[in-house]
């Protein structure tokens, strides 16, 4: 927030040459949108501000787990505590009501099950079991951070994933009004009566609409599966080697930018070729 209104003040010295940071941030700029400019043409200005609030947005989100003491630092639950919490959440959206009997019955479930694996304390610290393989009391808790890395949330990439697709079909219906929809219902019964193959053009329709749910899932578990899975390895390595972890962390800050790229640019494609017309011997953009 800090370097944008300061960049704004100065853009607004009209007397004064930039120099210095304003220059780099300015060519960047220039460099961004001349890349969307080539790929989405006169669409240009509707798509920047969704490529680079896409781009930073998740750029923020996928560094959040760089920062010491995310996702590590939080406060301790037991097995038990933890169950009352996801079966009221449940229960809310669900609209029913749990009362304390059923809240004390699935409390005690929980703690009978010993599925806790951690010890509380200052560490975390692996709880050892005895000779009869049984953990100790104090193996049923768990760790609840108080600050979460955004991208390793499910809500968070839905989200996202939600606005890209649904935005791409809007641009598509503006491009090309009721005409968009023959990319997903081709039926051309002339075409067909001609030439017995074009039957595929349906099925290849149908195909499409699938496709463009399936952006959904692809967009979502694409970033949750590589952020958390990189901060899993951030969390393993500083177990076994430390050391080792400054190699990680300019690992998955280099994997936090190409995600971010990725999400972005995706998007810009998808809503760019939703603006072009597919219909047969159609090729206006």
């Amino acid at each position: 927030v800090a370097v944008t209104l300061g960049l704004r003040a100065r853009s607004r010295t009209a007397d004064e040459v930039p120099s210095g940071f304003y220059n780099v941030f300015e060519y960047l700029v220039e460099m961004l949108y001349g890349f969307v400019e080539g790929s989405a043409g006169r669409w240009a200005r509707a798509f920047f501000p969704f490529f680079m609030t896409f781009l930073l947005w998740i750029l923020v989100a996928n560094w959040m787990e760089l920062v010491p003491g995310v996702d590590s630092i939080g406060k301790w639950e037991s097995m038990g505590e933890l169950a009352i919490h996801k079966a009221e959440a449940a229960a809310r959206i669900e609209g029913v009501h749990l009362d304390e009997e059923e809240l004390h019955h699935i409390e005690e479930e929980a703690m009978e099950a010993n599925i806790g694996d951690l010890q509380r304390g200052v560490f975390l610290l692996r709880a050892e079991a005895n000779a009869e393989g049984e953990k100790p009391e104090d193996a049923d808790y768990t760790l609840v951070p108080y600050v979460r890395a955004a991208a390793t949330d499910l809500n968070f990439t839905l989200a996202l994933a939600l606005i890209s697709v649904i935005m791409t079909q809007y641009y598509g219906f503006r491009a090309q009004g009721p005409g968009y929809l023959r990319k997903f219902f081709q039926f051309d019964a002339n075409r067909i009566a001609t030439n017995p193959l074009g039957a595929m053009d349906l099925i290849v329709g149908i195909l499409e609409l699938v496709a463009e749910f399936a952006k959904i899932l692809s967009f979502s578990f694409r970033l949750l599966g590589n952020i958390f899975a990189g901060q899993v390895l951030l969390f393993v390595i500083g177990f076994l080697l430390p050391i080792a972890n400054v190699a990680v962390y300019g690992l998955e800050a280099f994997v936090g930018l190409i995600q971010a790229a990725v999400f972005a640019m995706l998007t810009l494609t998808f809503m760019s070729q939703a603006t072009i017309s597919h219909a047969h011997g159609d090729d206006h953009h």
